[in-house]
């Protein structure tokens, strides 16, 4: 009988298999002792990489180890092996390891006897699809919310320095002569144990025929701490406080606030998205408090940032768009939160203490402290006050809001301040403020509507006392801020459309004249093809006319590439835009975008118009993301006037593994570390390959939270294996944690080995040192390995004996190490 009729026999019929050796071969002494696979499904002890599933809810991904079942009462699958898991382990899942008096003597490496240490409690492992089942008694858990992250889980990350930089230019020639601009801002850190020392700065410069004027501009620098018993983060620098009581204020000092992040979703509760409208192809920036903080170029048409990160929490924002022609358009984005209603028992809280904090010289820099408390109370109320206390300020705020279910939420609160003017003058005012929110789902709407009235006009900000005295700021306190009505709406039209209507009223005491700003916009779709309609209104307090645009869309999928295989697709779109500005005039873009390469991380776009204002036009840009940062060009022509715009950004780490280059970092970073797995893509991480080191880094993960780390195995080299190309991390605010993968560097060899003569008995174990892999014999003594050095040992075991294990020393030849697979045959000693 042969071997292969083995697979034959109806095993599934019979409680116990046993596998007769002379029936694998006529000589039982060339078969190892099969006996721990006589049951079906009977695998060998080990360590393996599983999904952990607790009480059903996946809560890790990680290398196990496996031991075999003592008795059958341990066994609840039929591998016959049970889980290794510490004490460690299990607290991180959330069990109350103190509740067992058994295990509280133990060592923190201790392997726990689930069912024995914790009754009522077991492990099922599932190993074809390598996933490890826990089933755990709920008096053995902690009360904890189902999606509770431990904070023993927590990763306070690794020591290291990093850098985060963002650099563009531009070179123009016009009628009116050439010049040049470039702007450069850099975010620096280190990081060492659980503090982050941040630093931001920027430098520019411009050259026109009237001059040339550079220089460097120091934002902030800050230093930074988790206090995990407290829920919150300490602040030491420069900083912002938070807009829920009182106004945003920038503050050179020291602050402790809660941070909601470290609460699980279910037990909480913004930069903001911002919108407009070029007219050509203009430079885009955002400013926060007169400095800087983002900068771009787009595209005619209307356009939307949502990738900006403020200087603070709070504090409105100035929208500013250089058109192609010079002109200049500055428009103010409110930027402001509703106060959050608190669950019932949360507490959130912000202690400041520190200097007033503006960029200009019409500023002082008086001392002052803010406390700001947010209470749940039962009934869905939230109550919420505060005080801010300076020499020449003082201001006390209380106010509450409540849900009222199916009539939406609403808060009010009213401030008393006591002001010291910059001329001596005493004065005291109130202000009363209103938020309301709601949703109503049987209609899509989506309501929010802020008011702000300030009563007297005797009521005035710190700000505004911070002025100095015959600034140019100081004739402003005899028009302070009156009224202010702010609305948002949302709503779902159809299946595919959504209209969105934004807008906002200021008025001022003694000043008859007002601020608006009006934002509409229509989007919907047929089939795959989107269209949008919007308009935009602005009318700023001195400004002799308002800035009106209303612009059409029209935008049409395409695709080249495989018809059957739609990861090789690249889409394409073909755009269309009219629009007209308050002054009549006319202009229409038509081009084509997409993107290109394997990973779709080139995105390219050439467009083609004409404008009543600037005549005909034409523009055509790149923009790359890869390993070791992203690059971008584009050049734009229009009657009498070239641009040239080029711009790159990136990111820098330095451990004590080495420097890594990387796309721009986030507040958060991971550290991708698979040392010999050079050029593998990280999964659903636009170019973002291994270096040529095994080295990456992978941006913005989110903190508090697991973050799912995966490498894409289909692109590792023919010489390289991973153990398990998962991997889970979850980091604090401002960490860089490392995600490790063990990567196995060697040849993949079909090995024959001999012994005494003979084929090594089948169903031997192999292993080959420090390789990626061990195997089981088959047939004629063949076993397949990975990760083979170019010189070592092969061991091999079929049983106790000394006469039942032996070792071969091998050495590979050039000819070996340059295939992806090879045969080899070694004598067994």
């Amino acid at each position: 009988m042969t071997k292969s009729l083995i697979l034959l026999f109806p095993i599934s019929a019979m409680a116990k298999l046993h596998f007769d050796p002379s029936m694998i071969d006529g000589n039982a002494d060339s078969v190892s002792d099969l006996s721990q696979f006589e049951r079906e499904g009977t695998q060998l002890a080990g360590a393996y990489p599983v999904d952990i599933y607790l009480n059903g809810n996946n809560v890790a991904s990680r290398i196990i180890g496996f031991m075999p079942a003592q008795n059958s009462a341990e066994a609840h699958d039929v591998t016959g092996l049970v889980a290794c898991l510490s004490k460690k382990d299990l607290l991180a899942m959330g069990v109350n390891i103190s509740a067992f008096a058994a295990l509280n003597s133990r060592a923190d490496d201790y392997c726990v006897s689930l069912g024995k240490d914790i009754p009522g409690a077991y492990s099922a492992f599932d190993f074809s699809n390598m996933r490890l089942d826990i089933s755990m008694p709920q008096a053995a858990m902690q009360t904890q919310p189902h999606d509770w992250i431990a904070p023993e889980r927590w990763d306070e990350g690794i020591n290291a320095a990093l850098l985060s930089y963002q650099f563009s230019g531009s070179e123009n020639s016009g009628r009116y002569g050439n010049s040049s601009s470039h702007y450069l801002n850099l975010n620096s850190g280190i990081n060492f144990g659980p503090w982050r020392l941040r630093d931001n700065s920027s430098w520019s410069d411009y050259e026109s025929r009237n001059g040339y004027h550079s220089g460097w501009q120091h934002l902030n620098t800050s230093v930074q701490r988790t206090i995990i018993p407290l829920r919150s983060e300490l602040t030491m620098g420069d900083s912002s406080t938070s807009n829920e009581v009182f106004d945003a204020v920038s503050f050179r000092g020291v602050e402790l606030a809660t941070d909601d992040n470290m609460y699980p979703d279910t037990q909480r509760g913004y930069a903001p998205e911002i919108r407009g409208i070029a007219r050509s192809n203009a430079q885009v920036s955002i400013l926060q408090q007169g400095n800087v903080i983002y900068r771009t170029f787009v595209a005619p048409g209307a356009f939307v940032i949502n990738d900006l990160f403020p200087l603070s929490t709070g504090g409105d924002l100035e929208l500013e768009v250089k058109e192609a022609d010079g002109s200049v358009r500055v428009s103010a984005i409110p930027y402001a939160s509703i106060p959050l209603l608190q669950r019932q028992g949360h507490l959130r809280y912000a202690l400041t203490a520190g200097e007033y904090r503006r960029s200009g010289s019409n500023y002082a820099t008086p001392s002052f402290v803010q406390g700001t408390l947010l209470w749940g109370l039962p009934h869905n109320i939230t109550a919420y006050g505060g005080a801010q206390l300076a020499e020449e300020y003082q201001a006390i705020a209380l106010g509450a809001g409540i849900n009222l279910g199916v009539l939406g939420a609403i808060s009010a609160d009213v401030t008393q301040a006591n002001s010291t003017l910059p001329d001596g003058a005493r004065q005291n005012g109130q202000s009363l403020r209103f938020l309301y929110g709601r949703t109503l789902a049987s209609t899509g709407t989506t309501l929010q509507l802020a008011g702000y009235r300030y009563s007297t006009q005797g009521f005035h900000t710190l700000e505004e006392t911070a002025l100095k005295p015959n600034s140019g700021g100081y004739d402003n306190l005899n028009s302070n801020k009156r009224e202010r009505l702010q609305v948002n709406i949302t709503q779902q039209i159809g299946d595919s459309g959504s209209l969105t209507l934004s807008g906002s009223h200021q008025t001022y005491w003694h000043n008859a004249a007002a601020a608006d700003t009006l934002q509409a916009g229509f989007n919907s779709h047929w089939g795959s093809v989107s269209y949008s309609l919007a308009y935009s209104y602005s009318q700023q307090d001195g400004q002799p006319h308002p800035d009106k645009a209303v612009l059409f869309s029209l935008s049409v999928p395409l695709t080249f590439g495989s018809a059957h295989d739609s990861s090789k697709q690249h889409q394409v779109w073909a755009t269309s835009t009219t629009s007209r500005d308050g002054d009549g005039n006319l202009s229409q873009q038509t081009g084509l975008s997409g993107t290109a390469l394997e990973e779709n991380n080139l995105n390219w776009s050439v467009t083609q118009g004409y404008g009543q204002r600037e005549g005909t036009n034409g523009d055509a840009s790149l923009d790359y993301k890869g390993t070791y940062g992203n690059v971008a060009a584009g050049y734009g022509a229009s009657n009498g006037y070239r641009q040239l715009r080029y711009g790159a950004s990136g990111g820098i780490v330095a451990t004590g593994s080495g420097v890594t280059l990387g796309q721009p970092l986030g507040t958060t970073n991971v550290l991708v570390a698979a040392p010999g797995a050079a050029g593998v893509p990280v999964e659903n991480e636009t170019g973002i390959h291994t270096d040529w080191r095994g080295y990456t880094v992978v941006p913005y993960a989110s903190v508090y939270r697991e973050n799912r780390v995966t490498l894409d195995v289909s692109h590792l080299n023919d010489n390289v294996d991973i153990d398990d190309a998962v991997t889970r991390v979850i980091p604090t605010r401002g960490a860089l944690v490392r995600a490790d993968f063990s990567a196995h560097t060697g040849v993949r060899a079909l090995v024959t080995l001999i012994f005494n003569g003979k084929p090594v008995p089948f169903g031997a174990i192999v292993s080959a040192g420090d390789a990626a892999s061990s195997g089981l014999v088959g047939d004629e003594g063949q076993v397949y390995l990975s990760g083979l050095s170019a010189k070592g040992i092969i061991s091999a075991k079929w049983g106790n004996e000394a006469n039942q294990q032996c070792s071969a020393h091998y050495q590979l030849n050039e000819n070996n190490l340059q295939q992806s697979l090879i045969q080899i045959q070694q004598i067994c000693k």
